[in-house]
């Protein structure tokens, strides 16, 4: 054998090592990530998706909060009524009362006048105790309002929310590449801002009824001193 077959003997054999050596030393090609799913709504689902069923079930609830804050302001505003006529009276009976009083003061009853002024300023108490009460029913009537109010707006959204849901079922049961699946896509886009802007009317209206309760409860408190203040006699 000759020099020259040798060495090209010795070279066959290296060559599978060798290439093996440049393989490893070769950088690897990076793996391209996964393609992200999509689909038609993959960018209209700024409201979160319900099922239909809890929509209306939350629906109905709004409905019933809707009616009984009008009930329940219809009965604030006859007990405001009921004060004011109770102030009414009261004042009239003072009148009568000062008149006894300047009798009795003329024919020297002291004892009667006595008696009669401490009964006046009872019924002066009372005024003002009642008076509180006109204000807390003008108060609690406010805040009814304000309820009421929050529950149309609740119940606005909901039916929002219901039409889109309702949209976004249908949408699925549509070819994506297909015309009509193109003009669900902005029906349900339309819907959805309706519905965003209905949400954010609701909350205004939530922040609205929240400091209204407040006045409805501090007055109540104003109301409650005053009470035990007349009790202790004060």
């Amino acid at each position: 054998m000759t020099i020259h077959s040798v060495l090209l003997v010795l070279v066959l054999l290296a060559a599978p090592g060798l290439l093996t050596a440049q393989n490893k030393a070769l950088p690897k090609k990076a793996t391209p990530p996964a393609a992200a799913p999509t689909g038609f709504d993959s960018f209209l689902l700024l409201v979160s998706p319900r099922d239909t069923i809890t929509i209306k079930k939350s629906l109905r609830a709004a409905v019933e909060a809707e009616a009984l804050a009008e009930t329940r302001r219809g009965q604030a505003e006859t007990m405001r009524l009921g004060a004011l006529a109770k102030i009414e009276s009261k004042k009239v009976d003072i009148g009568r009362l000062k008149e006894r009083i300047n009798a009795a003061k003329k024919e020297n009853r002291e004892a009667d006048r006595l008696g009669m002024e401490a009964e006046r300023k009872a019924s002066e108490r009372e005024i003002e105790l009642l008076k509180g009460r006109e204000e807390l029913r003008r108060a609690e009537i406010e805040f009814e309002i304000r309820r009421a109010d929050l529950a149309a707006l609740t119940a606005k959204s909901l039916q929002l929310e219901l039409q889109l849901a309702t949209r976004r079922a249908g949408r699925l049961r549509t070819p994506v590449g297909g015309a009509g699946g193109a003009s669900l896509d902005r029906v349900i886009g339309e819907l959805e801002k309706q519905t965003l802007e209905a949400q954010r009317d609701q909350a205004a209206a939530t922040i609205d009824v929240a400091k209204t309760e407040m006045s409805v409860l501090n007055r109540r408190l104003e109301l409650l001193e005053a009470q035990q203040s007349v009790l202790g006699g004060k």
